[in-house]
């Protein structure tokens, strides 16, 4: 509303400059000549050899309406979220792991982990899932049977859908019994 104000505060403005030039200008009077060397002047005084002269009507342009700003549409779908890498940091691969009561594992995941949009991550264990909807990127999951052992960690969606998964890793777990 007030920009519009203001258009019409400048047209009425405008309108009155125009008409208050007119009138001076009609009641002046101009006059146009063109000197010995063919250059023309212009004047509002009367001079030898002058012309009476009519200046051609003043174009009026209505100022440009501002750009309307483009609104956010509420069904508009945000940018997909994409994680750029996510991998098993320890173990390493291959890894003996020997008389350790509690394994650790540490995942390192780039961006990071998306909670807003529920996301979740999840360990697996020779396929089977240890360690369920983790905000965290270290897990301590206990001792683990002797014997060779696939590590794998993923995101998961909201719907328990795997997301991004990091690539399968195999420790080598070496206990010690404590009977003699």
């Amino acid at each position: 509303m007030l920009e519009s104000m203001k258009n019409t505060t400048l047209k009425i403005l405008l309108i009155l400059v125009i008409s208050s030039v007119s009138a001076y200008a009609v009641s002046a009077g101009l006059y146009r000549g063109v000197d010995s060397e063919g250059n023309v002047f212009y004047s509002d005084t009367p001079f030898e050899d002058a012309e009476k002269y009519t200046p051609p009507p003043i174009s009026v342009m209505d100022a440009p309406k501002p750009a309307t700003e483009k609104k956010v549409v509420e069904d508009e779908q945000p940018a997909e979220f994409k994680y750029m890498g996510f991998d098993i940091e320890s173990p390493v691969n291959e890894q003996t792991i020997r008389n350790d009561p509690d394994v650790k594992v540490s995942v390192k995941l780039v961006p990071a982990l998306n909670t807003e949009a529920g996301h979740s991550i999840w360990l697996l264990l020779d396929g089977n899932p240890v360690i369920k909807n983790s905000l965290e990127t270290s897990f301590y999951i206990g001792r683990i049977e002797r014997g060779a052992h696939k590590l794998q960690a993923q995101v998961r969606g909201t719907e328990g859908k795997a997301i991004v998964q990091t690539r399968t890793i195999v420790v080598y777990v070496h206990n010690t019994s404590g009977a003699r």
